[in-house]
C-alpha cells in the first residue's frame, strides 16, 4: 500500500496545487475502533452511528456531554478526499460541548465501508445528512461544511430552512464557474496508472469531474435563501479560488450573509484557523442564551 502511495505521490508531484491538497488531507478513515481510542485518549465518550441511504452504508461521529434535546447539533461535512475524523479537533473542544451536541460525517463513498463507492450527486450527499439528523431531537441545526463539503452543506440548509439557524462554510467550492481543472485526475483514467490510486481518491475524482455540473443544477435552489450563512476564505487558497466569495454575494442576501476572508489563508482552513472557526460557532450558539 505504502508503494501505491509513493507511486501516486510522484505523479502528482507535477501538479503542485493538488498534491497540497493531497498531502493535506486525511489519507485514511479512522475506523470505529481508532475513533473509540481516539476520544478515549482524550478523556471523552463517543458514539457512532450507522444507518443506509441510496444503498450506501451511512456513518457518522457524535461526542456530546449530555443526551438532552434542548442542546442544539453542529453537524461537519468534510470535503474530497476526506473523513468525518477532519473534524475531530472540533468534537473534543470542551468549550463547544458546553453548548452543543456535536456531529462529524462521513460522506457517502468514504466511509470505511464505502471507500471507492462514488457518489457524485449534492442532492443525494445532502439527504445523507437529514438522514443522519433524522436519528436526533433538537431545536436547531448549524450546519457546517469545508470545500466540497460546502455546496453539499448548503444544499441541505436550502431544503430544510426550518431546521438550520446558520450554515459556515469553509473555502466551499459554490461557483461552476470557478470550477478548476486539475490534470491529476487523468491518472484516474489512465490503465497505466490508475491501479496506484487509493479508493478514495477514485471517489474524490470522481466528484471533481461531475462537480460543475452538480452546482449547475443547484442553481434555483440559491433562489430562496432563508438561512443566515457565514463564508469563510483564503485569499490564497489553490484548491478554491477565493473568487468563490462573489459568488455567494450574488447568491444570498446581504442581509444572510457574512463573509469572513483570512488574508493569506490556504484551502486546509479547518486545520489551520480551528480557533477562528470556533468562536464563530460560539457566538452563533451564544445567541440562543
Amino acid at each position: 500500500m505504502k508503494k501505491r502511495y509513493i507511486l501516486l505521490l510522484v505523479f502528482i508531484g507535477l501538479h503542485i496545487p493538488l498534491a497540497i491538497w493531497f498531502l493535506n488531507s486525511p489519507m485514511s478513515v479512522a475506523n470505529d475502533e481508532d475513533t473509540y481510542d481516539y476520544f478515549e485518549d482524550e478523556g471523552l465518550k463517543c458514539s457512532i452511528g450507522h444507518d443506509s441511504i441510496f444503498n450506501h452504508p451511512l456513518r457518522w461521529v457524535e461526542v456530546s456531554n449530555s443526551e438532552n434535546d434542548s442542546l442544539p447539533i453542529v453537524i461537519f461535512t468534510h470535503g474530497a478526499p476526506g473523513a468525518a475524523n477532519n473534524f475531530f479537533q472540533f468534537l473534543e473542544d470542551t468549550t463547544l460541548l458546553k453548548y452543543a451536541r456535536l456531529i462529524a460525517i462521513d460522506r457517502l463513498g468514504y466511509s470505511p465501508d464505502d471507500q471507492g463507492n462514488a457518489e457524485v450527486s449534492i442532492q443525494k450527499q445532502s439527504e445523507a445528512i437529514a438522514k443522519v439528523l433524522s436519528h436526533y431531537a433538537y431545536p436547531y441545526v448549524i450546519a457546517v461544511g469545508h470545500s466540497y463539503g460546502g455546496p453539499i452543506t448548503s444544499s441541505f440548509v436550502l431544503d430544510n430552512p426550518e431546521k438550520v439557524k446558520a450554515a459556515v462554510l469553509l473555502a466551499p467550492a459554490l461557483d461552476p464557474d470557478e470550477e478548476k481543472d486539475f490534470a491529476i485526475v487523468k491518472f484516474t483514467e489512465w490503465k497505466a496508472t490508475r491501479w496506484a490510486v487509493p479508493a478514495f481518491f477514485m471517489v474524490a475524482a470522481a466528484e471533481k469531474k461531475a462537480h460543475e455540473s452538480e452546482l449547475r443544477s443547484m442553481l434555483p435552489k440559491w433562489e430562496s435563501v432563508q438561512t443566515p450563512f457565514i463564508h469563510v476564505h483564503g485569499t490564497d487558497d489553490k484548491i478554491v479560488p477565493y473568487e468563490n466569495i462573489a459568488f455567494s454575494r450574488k447568491v444570498i442576501p446581504d442581509s444572510l450573509l457574512s463573509i469572513i476572508t483570512i488574508d493569506g489563508g490556504s484551502h486546509m482552513t479547518p486545520w489551520e484557523d480551528e480557533d477562528l472557526i470556533t468562536n464563530q460557532l460560539l457566538g452563533i450558539l451564544s445567541e440562543s442564551e
